[in-house]
């Protein structure tokens, strides 16, 4: 198996490049993270996942090793293939996904690339207990408190607790008051 390749960029197109390692071309499948770009002729270092199917094997490479994680335990889950897995990785934070997995938000999980609400639902009875046993159950505490508190000053202003996950599920902030401030413009829209 090829757990890491450093190596030089020597072609990228979109979420595919050629890594040149030793002489030899590795084509690999990557997330399409935001201001990320690789240039041709830089040398980077990629944390990889091989994937063996009956018609073809697959190399997917990550610049950072919790992306990697990330996409490892997301293919743990039934029904999620590396393809939606990517999509998840390119879309989320790391450290976030964790927390939101561990808290039980369906909102934000279903708002992922290609995740619905049955999928979100999976991946948290699939997921949840392997992040606490690998991270610890202290990994959402800081989130999940802050989501608590936007629901419920959402609720108090009136709006259905459903319409509240779903709407704080799909905004980022790091505080309660930027996270009210979010949700509330994607409920008026």
């Amino acid at each position: 198996m090829i757990g890491m390749l450093k190596g030089e960029v020597a072609q990228s197109t979109g979420p595919e490049i050629t890594v040149l390692v030793g002489g030899v071309g590795y084509q690999l499948r990557v997330p399409l993270v935001p201001g990320q770009q690789f240039s041709r002729g830089e040398e980077r270092t990629f944390y990889t996942q091989m994937i063996v199917r009956q018609d073809a094997i697959e190399l997917y490479g990550f610049t950072d090793l919790r992306q990697k994680e990330i996409f490892s335990l997301l293919l743990g889950v039934s029904g999620v293939g590396p393809k939606t897995a990517l999509n998840i990785v390119s879309g989320v934070e790391p450290s976030r996904f964790l927390e939101e997995v561990v808290s039980e938000n369906i909102g934000y999980l279903s708002s992922l690339p290609g995740i619905g609400k049955k999928s979100a639902q999976r991946i948290v009875l699939e997921l949840k207990e392997r992040i606490v046993k690998k991270y610890g159950p202290g990994r959402a505490a800081p989130h999940a408190d802050i989501t608590g508190d936007a629901v419920a000053a959402l609720v108090s202003l009136g709006y259905a607790e459903s319409q509240a996950r779903r709407a704080v599920g799909g905004v980022k902030a790091d505080n309660v008051e930027d996270l009210i401030r979010s949700a509330l413009k994607e409920l008026i829209r």
